[in-house]
């Protein structure tokens, strides 16, 4: 499974090395595990009439490469080594452009639902929710502070330090953590009180 993922955000996320106090970065950051943990944490489901959250980071693996092995067999797209065949690993087995032409086959549909593992099969709905998801849960652990988390980003929230500056965010020049931007910066903003009022 997490072959699965790593392989997901290393098709959709930019690709480089990174070296931090000199000391190598994975390729993705990590942002393997963000995705992972939002999808077995943050989505629910309708379930009769209550919403649960169920872990979906095992089944959402499966239909990545049920759809890869989908595609191949009908010839829409071809595997990028010849290393060992597995199912279990057929989207990793893809090349980057490959995996994003299989993202968008989920996305558009164009893949057998009834050959998806359960929850995906034939529910379309649910389909495309999550191939959505994928692609905000990637964008979201590269930019946020994720990465900089480093061996604390396994512990509850209260519980986490930034050990370094994130590289993303160094990419897009944002300046850090602060106790707020206004968008005119320097500019006095005058608040009226309304003490005293009903």
């Amino acid at each position: 499974m997490t072959l699965t993922f790593q392989a997901l955000t290393d098709a959709l996320l930019p690709s480089e090395s990174y070296v931090e106090h000199g000391e190598k970065l994975a390729s993705d950051l990590n942002v393997h595990e963000y995705v992972i943990d939002g999808l077995n944490q943050y989505i629910t489901v309708q379930a009769q009439l209550y919403t649960i959250s169920i872990p979906l980071a095992y089944p959402t693996a499966r239909m990545l490469n049920s759809a890869a092995n989908q595609l191949v067999n009908v010839g829409k797209i071809h595997f990028s080594s010849k290393a060992s065949f597995s199912e279990n690993v057929a989207f990793a087995r893809l090349s980057r452009q490959d995996r994003v032409r299989t993202l968008a086959a989920l996305e558009e549909l164009k893949v057998d639902l009834y050959a998806l593992p359960t929850p995906y099969q034939n529910n379309a709905g649910m389909v495309k929710h999550v191939v959505d998801a994928l692609n905000r849960f990637s964008i979201f652990g590269y930019y946020s502070e994720w990465s900089a988390y480093g061996s604390t980003r396994r512990l509850p929230p209260d519980e986490r330090r930034l050990e370094f500056f994130p590289i993303s965010w160094k990419q897009v020049g944002y300046p850090g953590v602060s106790l707020g931007y206004r968008d005119f910066l320097g500019f006095l903003l005058k608040m009226p009180r309304n003490e005293g009022e009903a």
